[in-house]
């Protein structure tokens, strides 16, 4: 909170959360939330990493496989956008529980699906589970983390998420050097996303419930556990009452006159998220299909694409580590810049694979540069009462992405029209950069804490 503010006793409980150390608590806090990220592109990728096997053995073609492809991020976009609002109702820690569970139960169940239609309806019920965990593990994570380090914090989840996308694709590798292109390999693959997600929701059960959103409920003694815990000060319920009435209920009267403020705000966060993971969110799963066809070998495809992702893991570590001292503003327009100077380098060079290699790795790298910031907004513009709201409608703008990438990716790429394909994603990219820029221009973000960052767009 600002200086003037944090005298009050009101204030005090969140002055501590903003001033806290940065200890092992919040570590913590960030993997395990990461887990969830993890297990959400590895149940992408899976899928992707399965191309070889469940195209012959059950879906028949690429049409369709794009078809079932798709069908998890629709589903992913119903959870995203409803589950935020039931995050901000029942609390952060409940949710993100039950997401890892359901995901590791519906998992299974895919693993042993007969036809294309149970399989369809599995991975829609995988998606709506997988993309309700975000509100939830975007908002407790920038709900706890002290303020200079909210940003590293919330973009972990991302290195978490490129880790899952990596391990899947190695994994598929390893299966398919091993046992082949059978039905066994495409059951085996889509059944061990359940690993990840039983390990998540058992560390989950060990974290507290976000302070904010405890406090703005008025149940004190588990914001007392949570902000002891995050940062070494106790709070009597007196304390952390005064706290609701400062910080929560005088604003909620100032907060609701915005709202039309805060739709402005949220528009164009949406749309640039859509379109900086369109690229990267078709071609991560559609890239073995793709290169299969421009010659490259099944099983290097396999590799190419966990190279694909695994720039995307160097880009989060990068984008965690700098993010407060380079800005988000700076990182959003270089990232989305490149992206699309990188998608339209494509069309010089798509017969040397050599060098198609190296523009697939750069467009990957600086797509994951932008993709974070932006995705991360929407839990730190927007406050406590509906931040998990904000945070699921922007996470269903990267979801329909998905949708309209592997959708459009092949209707683009018809005839194997890589010059189509690839002017259609720089100009997606060149106009996610605009609108980013106008989004996020003016807006103080960078160390600054929730409470100021609202005071500031309420002036």
């Amino acid at each position: 909170m600002t200086e003037s503010s944090s005298g009050d006793i009101g204030f005090a409980p969140i002055t501590a959360l903003n001033s806290a150390k940065y200890t092992s608590f919040h570590k913590k806090l960030a993997v395990i939330a990461a887990l969830g990220a993890f297990t959400d592109l590895y149940v992408i990728q899976a899928f992707g990493a399965s191309t070889f096997s469940i195209i012959p053995n059950l879906l028949g073609n690429t049409s369709n496989f794009a078809f079932t492809a798709s069908l998890l991020f629709i589903g992913a976009v119903l959870g995203v956008f409803t589950m935020g609002s039931i995050v901000d109702l029942v609390g952060r820690c409940i949710t993100f529980i039950m997401t890892l569970a359901f995901t590791a139960l519906f998992s299974i169940l895919s693993a042993f699906a007969q036809t294309p239609l149970e399989l369809n309806i599995l991975r829609f019920l995988i998606g709506f589970v997988t993309g309700a965990d975000y509100p939830a593990a975007m908002t407790i994570v920038s709900e706890f983390m002290p303020s200079k380090y909210r940003g590293r914090g919330i973009s972990y989840l991302w290195v978490g998420f490129t880790l899952g996308g990596v391990s899947a694709y190695l994994f598929g590798y390893l299966l398919f050097v091993t046992i082949g292109p059978s039905p066994d390999e495409w059951r085996i693959m889509l059944g061990s996303v359940a690993v990840p997600a039983i390990i998540g929701m058992l560390l989950r059960t060990s974290l507290p419930e976000s302070p904010r959103w405890a406090i703005g409920k008025g149940k004190y003694d588990a914001a007392a556990l949570s902000i002891k815990r995050a940062s070494g000060v106790s709070f009597s319920s007196s304390d952390l009452e005064a706290s609701r009435k400062s910080v929560f209920a005088d604003q909620k009267a100032n907060i609701r006159k915005h709202y039309m403020k805060y739709f402005m705000m949220i528009l164009p966060v949406f749309v640039a998220v859509l379109c900086f993971n369109l690229i990267p969110g078709a071609l991560s799963t559609l890239n073995p299909t793709i290169l299969s066809s421009l010659g490259v070998s099944k099983s290097g495809s396999l590799l190419y694409s966990a190279s694909f992702l695994g720039v995307q893991v160097v880009a989060t570590i990068l984008i965690a580590r700098t993010i407060e001292t380079v800005g988000r503003l700076r990182w959003v327009v270089i990232g989305g810049g490149m992206e699309a100077i990188f998608s339209f380098t494509v069309l010089l060079v798509y017969h040397n694979p050599l060098a198609l290699f190296g523009v697939f790795m750069g467009l990957s790298f600086f797509a994951f540069i932008a993709v974070p910031v932006m995705r991360n907004a929407g839990s730190e513009l927007f406050p406590t009462e509906f931040r998990g709201f904000s945070s699921g409608v922007v996470m269903t703008g990267d979801r329909i992405a998905s949708v309209i990438g592997l959708l459009l990716t092949p209707l683009l790429f018809a005839n194997k029209n890589v010059v189509l394909l690839f002017s259609v994603y720089g100009v997606i990219g060149l106009l996610g950069t605009f609108v980013a820029f106008i989004g996020l221009y003016r807006k103080k973000i960078d160390r600054k804490s929730l409470e100021d960052i609202q005071l500031e767009i309420l002036k």
